[in-house]
């Protein structure tokens, strides 16, 4: 993945030559995306060293539920997060969902970071992630436990800040889910996800992800599509978008979206991020 990656950078060197240019001289790592996630993938950004961030995630209902449900608006997931910089490598969050009524944590950690083009010509991050749904009455008994209720997922992302006004990212994600009662059994699943930010001003970007299943291993779901706007205000960070999955949590986006965009299925949803200087 990281060979393809390198080679798709050579080859599209000179379009974006004219896309604002290279320097040299200045280093480029920073602000590859605007915020840690993209939409609902994650990003290969971390809050900086003693930075704390707040999240507040909604996604809304389907917008073919019609004026009843007010096109979705009274139908709504939640996702409350903490993310915390270390180090100027390393990161760790924690939140909770509605869906499912889920905690998750994770580790974070930027093993390459881009330094113009003279330099290393990507950035590499790795994101580690435990997540553990506590609703009730879903599970079968015998499997209605901490361990068997647990997920766990694996990202490693590469990334190329190409200019000011263009990155993109290649990302490897592996769900383990011990027990899914959709399946009635453990999950192992792998998917290739692609996103890519475009600067239209100065504070306002689009962003759109994609993510393909390589392995579903007994799961039959959509692949997940979103396209969103990042508007940066000081220190918040408002992200506006569409997506066909309403889930929030890693678990929930990567393997229970069954929405399709061609029938009109589509989820709008914000997200504002708080920094806080520790």
């Amino acid at each position: 993945m990281l060979t393809g990656s390198m080679v798709m950078a050579q080859i599209t060197d000179d379009m974006f030559d004219q896309l604002g240019g290279w320097d040299d001289t200045v280093s480029l790592p920073i602000k590859t995306f605007r915020s840690t996630r993209v939409v609902n993938m994650q990003s290969v950004e971390n809050p900086y060293a003693g930075e704390l961030v707040f999240t507040v995630g909604h996604r809304f209902g389907n917008v073919r539920s019609g004026f009843y449900d007010m096109f979705g608006l009274d139908i709504a997931t939640i996702r409350l997060g903490l993310d915390y910089g270390i180090n100027s490598w390393l990161a760790a969050g924690t939140g909770r969902s509605t869906f499912q009524k889920t905690w998750d944590g994770y580790l974070k950690a930027r093993l390459i970071t881009q330094e113009g083009r003279l330099s290393y010509p990507f950035s590499l991050t790795y994101y580690a992630a435990a997540s553990q749904p506590t609703i009730r009455n879903i599970y079968p008994e015998e499997y209605d436990n901490f361990i068997d209720k647990m997920s766990f997922v694996h990202n490693l992302m590469v990334s190329r800040k190409f200019s000011e006004l263009f990155s993109l990212q290649i990302s490897s994600i592996f769900l383990r889910s011990n027990y899914m009662p959709e399946t009635m059994g453990p999950v192992n699943h792998l998917s290739l996800g692609a996103a890519a930010r475009l600067r239209l001003t100065p504070m306002t970007h689009l962003n759109i992800e994609y993510i393909h299943p390589v392995v579903k291993d007994g799961v039959n779901r959509t692949n997940p599509l979103s396209v969103g706007f990042d508007i940066e205000t000081g220190g918040h960070v408002f992200q506006l978008f569409f997506s066909n999955t309403q889930g929030i949590s890693d678990k929930a986006w990567l393997v229970n979206t069954n929405r399709q965009w061609q029938d009109g299925d589509m989820f709008f949803g914000f997200m504002i991020t708080r920094v806080f200087y520790l």
